[in-house]
């Protein structure tokens, strides 16, 4: 969600976004062997390839089982998709924090004494931070400082600049992140629907195949299986309900944008927070979805 007006985030921000990465990509890598061996199973028990006594499609099947399974296994045992949500949720309250705490918005503001909204903002990443509990992710390279001198500096800087920082670096980059992942996300599902109605139709046009005496195999079978597993992955990524609340979430920003060219100094405290928390509802909501 960077921008080159973008804030320099602290280390505890951006080890939470690197776990959440590394998380989501081991939770879709595991989820999508899974699926896949298990439509190679349907397959191996549907079709028949004999060398001499061996069934070569029954030990396909018999390794494609134990594949799933041990994918299975390590989601299990390895819980990436809580460390995806989870450390994404701490990494954005973060980014929501640093944001307030850079431009002066409550309950930072910029008039208050420095060394108390210093020792303010490291309470409150504390505080996020114990939430996490046994998903604490581990440091990254680049220095331990969680008030970086970006975040200072801009503080620092007069109300205009502080202004202008905010909209482009935060409101408007994550407008057009929330825009265009909803058009990817909406994209996606459309191309999974088709994919899914085409299948159907194979489908019925092997099940009439079948009837018919024309194949002698399982066939049906497998589309079952593969239909299936399009179906749990559709599910897996929530392009509907994803691409719906990016969508409403970009509406929001640009409301917010549209109130920002009003905005005094004496309100702008009060502002920030308020944007923030549109920011923050979507987290919010993304994560309750995933746990549901």
């Amino acid at each position: 969600m960077g921008s080159p007006q973008g804030l320099a985030y602290g280390t505890f921000c951006r080890s939470a976004s690197a776990a959440s990465r590394s998380g989501q990509s081991h939770y879709l890598r595991a989820t999508r062997v899974r699926l896949t061996a298990l439509v190679v199973a349907a397959a191996g028990g549907a079709l028949g390839w004999h060398l001499g006594s061996v069934d070569v499609w029954a030990w396909v099947a018999f390794v494609a089982f134990l594949t799933a399974l041990a994918a299975e296994l390590v989601l299990f045992a390895t819980r990436p998709e809580t460390r995806w949500y989870e450390a994404r949720s701490a990494a954005e309250s973060t980014k929501t924090l640093s944001w307030r705490y850079a431009v002066g918005g409550d309950p930072f503001p910029v008039t208050a004494d420095a060394a108390d909204m210093r020792a303010t903002f490291l309470a409150q990443l504390a505080s996020v931070a114990r939430a996490l509990g046994s998903d604490f992710p581990l440091p990254v390279d680049g220095g331990e400082t969680q008030i970086t001198a970006d975040m200072d500096a801009l503080r620092r800087a007069p109300f205009v600049d502080r202004k202008s920082r905010y909209l482009q670096g935060r409101i408007q980059d994550q407008r057009a992140w929330y825009r265009a992942r909803a058009r990817t996300a909406e994209g996606n599902g459309q191309i999974f629907m088709l994919s899914a109605i085409a299948l159907e139709l194979f489908g019925v046009v092997a099940a009439v195949l079948r009837a018919a005496d024309i194949i002698d195999f399982d066939l049906l079978g497998i589309i079952s299986a593969v239909v299936a597993g399009a179906s749990a992955w559709a599910q897996t990524r929530q392009y509907g309900a994803t691409a719906r609340a990016y969508a409403v979430a970009a509406h929001e920003l640009s409301s917010v944008e549209t109130l920002a060219e009003s905005v005094t100094e004496p309100g702008w405290p009060a502002f920030v927070a308020e944007a923030e928390t549109a920011i923050s509802r979507e987290h919010s909501l993304w994560t309750s979805s995933r746990r549901l």
